[in-house]
């Protein structure tokens, strides 16, 4: 099964957190990308099936 790549924005849309947030959690290790894009500052991408389930009412009890 292939993976839908969402971007930082996207995945703090889905989770109801502003973009600092992911970047927190990536570099605590709380959630992995799958990859970040060249350059500096490039995005982080991260799998959407990974971050759906962050999302649902029970995960965040």
């Amino acid at each position: 099964m292939q993976s839908t790549p969402v971007t930082t924005l996207e995945a703090a849309t889905l989770l109801g957190v502003d973009r600092s947030s992911i970047t927190r959690h990536v570099q605590s290790g709380r959630l992995t990308p799958l990859m970040k894009l060249t350059g500096r500052t490039g995005a982080y991408l991260f799998d959407r099936a990974e971050i759906e389930p962050l999302a649902a009412p029970e995960a965040n009890s």
